[in-house]
């Protein structure tokens, strides 16, 4: 994090300056070669437009501080507070760093196994991933945490509250029970200070993260209801493989078919492009032949071109267009997103 760049505004405010103060002091550096004031790029700052008549900077910490230099003069504790700054910049930085992936690894692998109100459990292996640890160093920690009983204040173990067990026996962990374990890698693992840093990270911002996840799956059928209804509006309510189209005194209901399955794939399960518009008898008679388990475009493809190909009238134009575009839009749609989970921010 130490070599992340910071915009000119945000130096400025760093430093308690203007914003024409700032680029003042760089100009008055760049003029003078034989003065012990100077900045370096690629050391201090990076230009964002170089070709620009007044190209906009971007400063690397060094940067920053080499300024709070030659403010402190003037301005007397001024490096301290500089420091104070950056140093809590790094650690907001690396807050939200831990927190887009420990949201990542919830989203991408659907990984709440249960829910008890506020709380949320997840495995083994999710706990692995978020901590970037491994079996041993879990495991460790665990029995350290149960041999101890309390951790300088830390709760100790309860069932229903940092772990269930799942109907195998195994043990599926809430966000507390993450929490815990990265208090006690933070104190008592023999693990790197980034890594440190990382799982301290994880204690700090873990229960937040969960009870995002949990409010967004809680308001998950109400969005996919919506993203459905937009879907039919969008087809001007007309069934996306036969062509027909709801009208008065026409006995027809259509049905929004996930192509990708809502289980296996909750991140596309609102998504605009991944809702079928078609007939209820067909959503029927697809998830007959299908049978059970998670579905994919492919599979609705192949159930179009190969079961159910009475659909389409090869002797009409319109018929066989419509199985072009189905046919371009399952496909591409299969390619973008069968190892691409769509990220949510």
């Amino acid at each position: 994090m130490s070599r992340d760049l910071l915009t000119d505004r945000e130096t400025a405010r760093v430093l308690g300056k203007r914003i024409n103060t700032l680029y003042k002091t760089v100009d008055f550096f760049d003029a003078y070669d034989d003065d012990e004031w100077d900045l370096v790029e690629g050391e201090h700052f990076e230009f964002v437009n170089a070709s620009s008549d007044y190209p906009e900077r971007r400063f690397y910490e060094e940067g920053v501080m080499a300024l709070a230099e030659y403010f402190d003069r003037n301005t007397p504790g001024l490096i301290k507070v500089v420091t104070e700054a950056l140093t809590h910049r790094r650690r907001r930085l690396k807050q939200m760093l831990v927190s887009r992936r420990i949201t990542q690894e919830l989203i991408e692998s659907g990984s709440l196994l249960a829910v008890r109100g506020e709380l949320g459990f997840v495995s083994r292996k999710t706990c692995i991933n978020i901590l970037q640890t491994n079996g041993r160093g879990i495991n460790n920690s665990i029995d350290r945490l149960c041999q101890s009983g309390l951790l300088e204040g830390e709760e100790g173990l309860e069932l229903e509250k940092h772990f269930l067990l799942s109907d195998k026996g195994e043990k599926i962990w809430s966000q507390k029970g993450l929490a815990s374990m990265a208090v006690d890698m933070t104190h008592n693992s023999s693990i790197t200070k980034s890594r440190k840093a990382w799982v301290g990270a994880v204690g700090e911002v873990v229960e937040d993260c969960f009870k995002t996840e949990i409010k967004r799956l809680a308001a998950a059928p109400q969005r996919i209801d919506n993203a459905i209804a937009k879907a039919k509006r969008a087809a001007r309510d007309t069934c996306q493989v036969t062509g027909k189209k709801k009208a008065r005194g026409k006995l027809m209901t259509l049905d929004g078919h996930h192509l990708f399955d809502k289980v296996n794939r909750p991140d596309l399960a609102d998504f605009h492009d991944n809702i079928l518009v078609i007939e209820s008898s067909i959503h029927a008679d697809f998830h007959s032949w299908k049978g059970g388990g998670g579905c994919e475009p492919r599979d609705f493809l192949r159930y179009s071109s190969e079961i159910r190909l009475d659909l389409f009238d090869s002797s009409n134009s319109n018929a066989m267009k419509r199985f072009n575009r189905l046919t371009v839009k399952l496909t591409q749609l299969q390619k973008n997103y069968e190892n691409n989970h769509l990220r949510y921010h």
